[in-house]
């Protein structure tokens, strides 16, 4: 059995607010847990106006829609404004590949061979800017998929919940090494995608688990826009148009090195160049304007995806899940620690449970207050966790649906074994 780190403590040193004793572990952040000081050290001393109103509007609004929520229940995601603003506007999106497309092809029509280049050109510009139902092919690579046979029980599992929720089960499951889980539909056939991250999945218990399935599962269900064929093309459709417009760094320069074609082709370089960054901010301001018109839909869908994890594991496992997800920083801390003192691969989850186990209950009390300071979330598509945390604590106490035994639990990891060892690996 291994043995936890021993904290690093020293003597409490008193508080220079109101003189209470700061934490005494010295691998973490030491703060006051009566008055909060040094809770947060990397907090920014002072932001612009704009900036300090616009997180005041954001704060406000997430605060509202959290009461909207807790009082009359997490809904299914219906056709508000903004969501049939946001479809009218990822049809425009599409709309402008398609002319791109159709264009192509009429000029490839022509007997013109100059008309014929163009549209080779706008055929192959309207194939790269092609919707794309899915992750990307490098963000694909960087996933483990875990072949049909290689997970029965995990996949049993998965179809329990799935069952439970009235969901698809997956139709692919996969490994990596990021703090989160997802789920994606993929292809054309819309299969559905489940990602596991081994760092978060090795730091959560059996029922935590459970939990965590239920939530990425009722992704499936509820009624998230942005999940969506539509939508959610439309998003990645306008990340590879703002990849392409925007021109790289290296500036254009005369004599040596630079172009030798004379001042006319680096004026036109140059106007080129600004063309392409104005379109490129052009796009950038209609992702975020298709991002700020599914920003409702999102955040509802998730706590809808939090009470399904609740339905399926109970309060206390889904609340524990969403504590978990706070320790990130200190997983990523621990990483890199290992890496930099060339620690072997093989000794990588034992060591992660064993320094997760230590981790005190002031420094998780300090990561979980930095959300209600700073509303910090687990990314930008979610809710801060502190209100996620707070929804799932006034649900009603139900017993789990859907049980894991420990034997279940065990072939679990046992399955998991040859990726937990490839992962680690990339992580060392």
């Amino acid at each position: 059995m291994i043995t936890p780190p021993a904290p690093a403590v020293a003597t409490a040193a008193p508080c220079p607010e109101c003189a209470s004793g700061l934490t005494e572990d010295t691998r973490f952040v030491q703060w006051c847990q009566a008055c909060g000081w040094n809770a947060n050290p990397g907090a920014k001393t002072a932001t612009g106006r704009g900036d300090r109103f616009q997180r005041k509007l954001n704060r406000a609004a997430e605060e509202r829609l959290h009461r909207r929520i807790t009082e009359t229940g997490a809904q299914r995601s219906g056709l508000d404004t903004a969501t049939v603003g946001a479809y009218v506007f990822s049809a425009l999106v599409h709309l402008v590949t398609l002319t791109v497309a159709v264009g192509g092809v009429l000029a490839l029509l022509e007997p013109y061979w100059p008309l014929r280049i163009v549209g080779a050109v706008l055929v192959l510009l309207a194939f790269h800017l092609r919707p794309r139902f899915g992750p990307s092919r490098k963000a694909m690579k960087r996933r483990q998929l875990l072949a049909a046979d290689d997970a029965p029980a995990l996949r049993g599992l998965a179809a329990r919940v799935a069952a439970e929720l009235g969901t698809r089960p997956p139709d692919l499951i996969a490994v990596d090494a990021g703090f989160n889980a997802t789920y994606t539909r993929v292809g054309m056939r819309r299969r559905v995608l489940l990602t596991l991250g081994l760092p978060l999945w090795e730091t959560l218990g059996p029922e935590q688990r459970l939990a965590l399935l239920g939530h990425e599962l009722g992704h499936g269900v509820n009624g998230d826009a942005r999940r969506g064929g539509w939508i959610g093309s439309a998003l990645r459709s306008l990340e590879e148009w703002y990849r392409l417009l925007r021109p790289g760094r290296i500036m254009v320069r005369g004599g040596r090195g630079g172009n030798p074609g004379g001042g006319i082709a680096i004026l036109g370089e140059m106007v080129a160049r600004w063309a392409m960054v104005v379109f490129a901010e052009l796009v950038l301001l209609a992702y975020r304007l298709l991002t700020r018109l599914t920003r409702l839909s999102g955040r509802r869908a998730e706590y809808l995806a939090d009470g399904f994890g609740v339905r399926v594991a109970g309060v206390d496992a889904t609340a524990g899940m969403l504590r978990a997800l706070t320790l990130g920083g200190i997983v990523a801390r621990f990483g890199e620690r290992r890496r930099l003192r060339g620690a072997s691969a093989g000794d990588y989850w034992s060591e992660l449970h064993a320094y997760v186990v230590s981790v005190p209950e002031s420094e998780r009390a300090r990561l979980l207050l930095l959300s209600r300071l700073d509303d910090s979330a687990v990314d930008t598509t979610h809710p801060p966790t502190h209100l996620r945390l707070a929804f799932v604590e006034q649900l009603p106490r139900t017993a789990p649906t859907v049980l894991l035994t420990a034997g279940e639990s065990a072939a679990i990891d046992a399955e998991l074994a040859p990726a937990r060892a490839a992962v680690a690996q990339r992580l060392s």
